[in-house]
């Protein structure tokens, strides 16, 4: 996977996390105050990222498994019609033969029809 369809995939996730430890960091200002609330920011950044992280992934497998049940349905369609196709081939080769045979069977009455006529003819050698 190229890396900008990879960020195209993360970039609406890390909205979201962004919001969260921003919402993190300014609720434990609001409640606790002081020195407590840049300890807490901090762990609500770390948690809130590895919870972005996590469901970052899990969406991404989500999407994933999607396309590759796609992915399966147009391989198992091309497979069926290229079958399709190599039947009608093999039918379309057979029939050429068959003509094939039909012209030369032609070809040769035609010879043998010609030499009889030849024969037959004033002139000709019997």
């Amino acid at each position: 996977m190229k890396l900008d369809q990879l960020a195209a995939k993360i970039e609406p996730h890390q909205k979201g996390v962004a919001i969260g430890v921003g919402v993190a960091f300014f609720g434990g200002l609001v409640i606790f105050g002081g020195v407590w609330a840049l300890v807490i920011a901090v762990i609500c950044i770390i948690v809130g990222t590895m919870l972005g992280l996590v469901i970052g992934i899990e969406l991404m497998r989500r999407d994933t498994a999607a396309e590759m049940t796609a992915l399966r349905a147009h391989y198992e369609a091309a497979s069926e019609l290229a079958y399709k196709l190599n039947e009608e081939l093999h039918g379309a080769a057979q029939r050429a033969e068959s003509a094939e045979r039909d012209l030369l069977s032609t070809v040769a009455e035609k010879t043998t029809l010609r030499a009889q006529l030849d024969a037959l003819q004033p002139g000709g050698t019997a």
